[in-house]
Parts: C-alpha cells; structure tokens; sequence
C-alpha cells in the first residue's frame, strides 16, 4: 500500500523566544563574570564559602546550556506530518520520549484553526484542532507555523479521501499499489545472483 507524502510541520520558531531570551541573559552574565575573572579569583581565594558559590555557580550553568540545547533538539525533532491517507504526530525529547499518533483522514469529523493575539496574526502561525468523529477526542497541534496553509492540506486531504472511499477508487488504488508490489518482487528475484562488473584498473 502506497501512502503519498503531502508535507511536514514543526513548531513555530516563536515558541523558542523565552529560551533565547534567557539564553541571552545567561550570555551577558558569563562575559561580565570573564571580564572581572582576575578580581572574582582573587576575592573567592580568602572566602572559601564564595569558592563553594562559583562551584555551584558552574555546575547549574553547566547544566542550563545542556538543557537549552536539548530544548533546540526537541523542537527540530517533533514534528507532524501530512499524507494523503493521515496525520502522523511524532513526539520525541532526546532521552525519555519517542510516541508516534496517526490519525486517519477518514476519522477526521472537523478542524478548526485559530490563531489568536497579535503575534499569531502577525507571524502567520497558530493552533490546529482536529475532532475525531464517533468520540469527543480533540487532538491539537499547538503552534503551527503557516497555519491557514495546513489547514487547508488537511482540509483538502480529508476530502479526497472521502471521495476516494466513498466511490471505490481507494480499492483500486489499493490493488494497484499490489500489483506494483508484485513486479517490484518479480524483479528482484531476477536479480538475484547478478553479479556488478568488475571495472578494469
């Protein structure tokens, strides 16, 4: 069975603002303590509570710039994807999650899209809500980035796949995509055994 690839999503980059913005704090804090290093060292060398306090001090910023990082990792990596046949939400975090969600077109009962407040509207990004049919289920894609454009793929898609089901083509589509499957089989078997030739030096 052949599923067409339509296109893929991720959060908008706007989701990432507050951890630039302290990164950028972080930032400005680490060339104030460089730039006073000589002065910090001397006076952390006669109170040895103050030396506790910079050990401290690099072990939390250590571990902040880890986390922000992995907060950049994880907004690469989470991402929805739109076919011709569903929508597939992949969840991942870089240790402690990797879910994959696949909704059906043909389960699709509504989408709403919304984008509300200044920056959705000025940037083009906001929320999609999906309702399944035969349940009260919402699934909510938050922070879609060019949301009326994949509102309306979707939108599209779950069309076509009515359409399709409802006049029979999606069988025929199914046999075809098994007929291809066959050939392809067919092919590699005649292959088999088939040596590359050898090029001369």
């Amino acid at each position: 069975m052949y599923e067409e690839f339509i296109c893929f999503f991720r959060h908008n980059w706007i989701t990432l603002i507050r951890e630039f913005v302290y990164f950028a704090i972080f930032t400005a804090v680490i060339i104030f303590i460089i730039s006073y290093i000589n002065v910090l060292i001397s006076v952390a060398q006669k109170t040895p509570e103050l030396q506790v306090f910079f050990v401290m001090g690099f072990l939390l910023g250590t571990i902040y710039i880890h986390r922000f990082f992995i907060r950049l990792f994880n907004h690469f990596v989470n991402i929805g994807i739109i076919t011709d046949m569903r929508i597939i939400d992949h969840k991942k975090t870089l240790f402690f999650k990797d879910t994959t969600d696949a909704i059906d077109m043909t389960n699709i009962q509504n989408i709403e899209q919304k984008g509300e407040g200044l920056l959705p509207n000025l940037l083009g990004y906001g929320d999609i809500n999906i309702y399944l049919s035969a349940s009260s289920t919402v699934k909510v894609f938050r922070g879609v980035p060019n949301a009326k454009f994949h509102f309306r793929c979707i939108s599209r898609q779950k069309e076509l796949r009515r359409i399709l089901v409802e006049t029979g083509e999606m069988d025929r589509k199914f046999e075809n995509s098994d007929a291809i499957d066959q050939q392809r089989q067919i092919l590699l078997q005649d292959f088999k055994g088939f040596k590359q030739p050898e090029v001369a030096d």
